[in-house]
């Protein structure tokens, strides 16, 4: 019951007096702290009277001045008043800096550079009069201005006398608190010292136990270790033999600990692999970093493994590497399986590079055939214009039409396999002026046309300028189109802020389409409107999204029949 009662009252013992410690810590850097504040505030009255001394000695210069020329005619020393007046206006300003925290203070200040400034216009006035008549006599009033100065900074100096005198009694007393403080504070300590000492030895009798349970938490930690996946092993750091190694371990090199204890590398791998050991192993010790080797090959039992090795220095008090831990991860499939996919992503690289090409070299040898159709349609209908009726001359012309169509969807295929190939410049661009350049070209081939343009300032990218233009031309260039049927056209190219970043827009007031379809926008030659309607390839949206793409972005849209649409991308 004692014993109990004992350690009961041990904890709000020392709780106590660390409780007194912190209380008399407080108060002495309270004091302490109050004080350093009052002599602050008494260099501050110091200052606040050396002010008015800098502005008194100014002022006495810059009246001498003028005096030494009204009353004894001496030009020497007038020629230095605007120097002289200017130090004067510079004192006055300091001193109302250093009086800016005392508003009665302030106020003093003002009215006293007000009579100096009237005292200094006053003996102007007398200069003027010495050059004028050769008359040389102050005027009462100057006199006067001289007597109501010496009154105010008297006053003034008086203020911050008492200010100084009541600061100095305040710094006094907090030093003497602060003394108290620390007396206080050193028996307090003492106090928690003794109270130390004599648990010290209770607590020397309380290290065996101590020591049971830290057997036991090494039992469970080796433990712990014993059954980690990973391969760890320990060596020490002079001949780096081994020290420690795990289940794991054994498993992987196909050696029992008890071969493998006491032995480095040298005796169980070949010579090169060893030295590879060696080597990364005394670097880890001797720069005393990690060292993390994302692959490394071994010769095991089993045949040569692939292992992901970090190895950690373990030092001593004073700094010395003592043991090297190394924990090694077997990465052989995981390698296979990555050398697997890496080849099969090859070959399906392979594939589309063929694709692509097969696309463009059919595309390409299309546009032949297209142009003598159109060619000799053209001839035909020029030739035999006399000879057929209306219905054959609009037979010819459709055919024409349709080939010239036909040749445009095949640039607009050509340019859009152009997007996967060669290097994508990236640089600083200014999608503003790009999307202003693109809307001067609209303006010129339809002068015609009132559109309400809106591009927003600032809009910057990094990217292919090149690239970017076109996805700007098309996006703005449909937006042109859609809207030529819309009484008021409207197209906005602007910017806004998601949870994903920076997100670039271009908005119409125009057409619109059912949000159905709007995965089937970006799609090569998938139209939303008919020919008819609206003109043009359906390779446009597809070719946006080969750039965006290209650039890391994504590009959706948002649209409502009959009320435009908004089409989003980022970059």
């Amino acid at each position: 019951m004692k014993l109990m009662r004992t350690k009961q009252l041990e904890p709000f013992g020392l709780w106590l007096a660390l409780a007194i410690l912190i209380i008399v810590a407080g108060f002495a850097y309270r004091s302490v702290s109050a004080a350093a504040d009052t002599m602050g505030w008494v260099e501050h009255t110091h200052q606040v009277l050396r002010g008015v001394d800098d502005v008194s000695a100014a002022y006495a210069r810059s009246v001498s001045a003028r005096r030494a020329y009204v009353v004894a005619g001496d030009l020497s020393q007038l020629a230095d008043a605007p120097q002289l007046d200017a130090r004067l206006v510079g004192a006055i300003s300091n001193l109302r800096d250093l009086v800016a925290d005392n508003p009665d203070q302030r106020a003093r200040v003002d009215l006293y550079a007000k009579r100096l400034d009237e005292r200094v216009r006053s003996l102007d006035g007398a200069v003027e009069r010495r050059r004028a008549d050769g008359t040389g006599v102050e005027t009462s009033d100057g006199l006067a201005l001289s007597a109501s100065i010496r009154n105010i900074r008297e006053e003034i100096d008086g203020v911050e006398n008492r200010l100084l005198a009541e600061r100095d009694a305040r710094t006094r007393r907090d030093l003497g608190t602060t003394e108290v403080a620390e007396v206080v504070g050193t028996l307090a300590s003492v106090a928690i010292l003794l109270f130390a000492f004599g648990r010290l030895r209770q607590e020397i009798a309380r290290r065996e136990r101590t020591q049971l349970a830290l057997r036991a938490s090494e039992g469970f930690l080796e433990s712990i270790v014993e059954n980690i996946p990973h391969m760890i092993f320990v060596k020490e750091a002079g001949e780096l033999r081994f020290e420690r190694i795990n289940r794991a371990g054994e498993l992987l090199l196909g050696l029992s600990r008890e071969d493998l204890l006491g032995k480095n590398d040298f005796d169980f791998f070949p010579v090169e692999q060893a030295k590879f050991f060696q080597e990364r192993d005394r670097e880890t010790l001797d720069n005393r970093v990690v060292v993390d080797i994302p692959e490394e090959p071994i010769e095991t039992k089993m045949g040569r493994r692939w292992l992901h090795t970090k190895k950690v220095p373990v030092v001593d008090e004073h700094g010395a590497p003592r043991y090297m831990l190394g924990i090694s991860e077997d990465t052989t499939e995981r390698r296979a399986a990555a050398v697997a996919l890496k080849t099969a992503t090859e070959g399906m690289e392979a594939a589309i590079q063929e694709l692509e090409a097969f696309s463009y070299s059919v595309a390409h040898d299309l546009r032949a055939p297209l142009r003598a159709i159109d060619g000799f349609s053209q001839a035909l209908e020029e030739d035999c214009a006399g000879m057929l009726d209306a219905e054959n001359r609009e037979h010819l012309t459709r055919v024409r039409s349709s080939a010239q169509h036909m040749g445009r969807l095949i640039d607009g295929l050509l340019g859009l396999s152009r997007l996967s190939r060669g290097e994508l410049a990236r640089e600083k661009v200014d999608l503003t002026q790009l999307a202003r350049d693109a809307v001067a070209r609209l303006r010129e081939s339809a002068p015609d046309r009132r559109v309400d343009l809106v591009i927003a300032d600032g809009l910057e990218a990094v990217g292919d300028a090149r690239l970017l233009a076109a996805a700007l031309d098309n996006l703005i260039g449909n937006a042109w189109k859609f809207t030529s049927k819309s009484s008021q056209p409207r197209v906005e190219i602007g910017r806004q802020t998601d949870e994903h970043g920076t997100v670039f827009f271009v908005r119409d007031n125009g057409a619109g389409f059912d949000q159905a379809y709007a995965q089937k926008l970006f799609g090569a030659f998938q139209r939303l409107h008919s020919v008819t309607e609206f003109e043009g390839s359906g390779i446009g949206l597809a070719t946006v999204q080969r750039i965006v793409r290209r650039h890391g972005g994504r590009i959706w849209a948002q649209g409502e029949v009959g009320h435009g649409a908004t089409f989003y991308f980022t970059l």
